[in-house]
């Protein structure tokens, strides 16, 4: 088995264990970096390139100024409702976390 099927493998155990990447990793005896660094990757793999740090990728063609609200939740579950035609303030927004 390669190094990729492993990670897979182990990602797999991880999201049915119900425990933090912390404890899991020490679960292992690995390192809690190397393992975070499988994580991303191969999520980013999964998720073709689209998610990026938690966000997905809004193309300014799919908000446009049409007047519509918008919702940003933060990793930390803080949300945010705002007009979505506005895209300078949802990017600096967005930045701030």
């Amino acid at each position: 088995m390669d190094k990729r099927q492993e990670m897979l493998k182990l990602l797999e155990e991880f999201e049915v264990s119900g425990m933090t990447q912390r404890d899991f990793s020490a679960s292992k005896g690995m390192g809690f970096h190397k393992f975070n660094y499988w994580y991303r990757k191969l999520n980013k793999e999964q998720m073709g390139g689209d998610q990026l740090n938690g966000f997905f990728r809004v193309d300014a063609g799919t908000v446009g100024s049409s007047g519509r609200d918008l919702e940003l939740i933060y990793p930390n579950g803080v949300k945010l409702k705002l007009n979505a035609g506005d895209l300078s303030l949802v990017s600096r927004l967005i930045r701030l976390y």
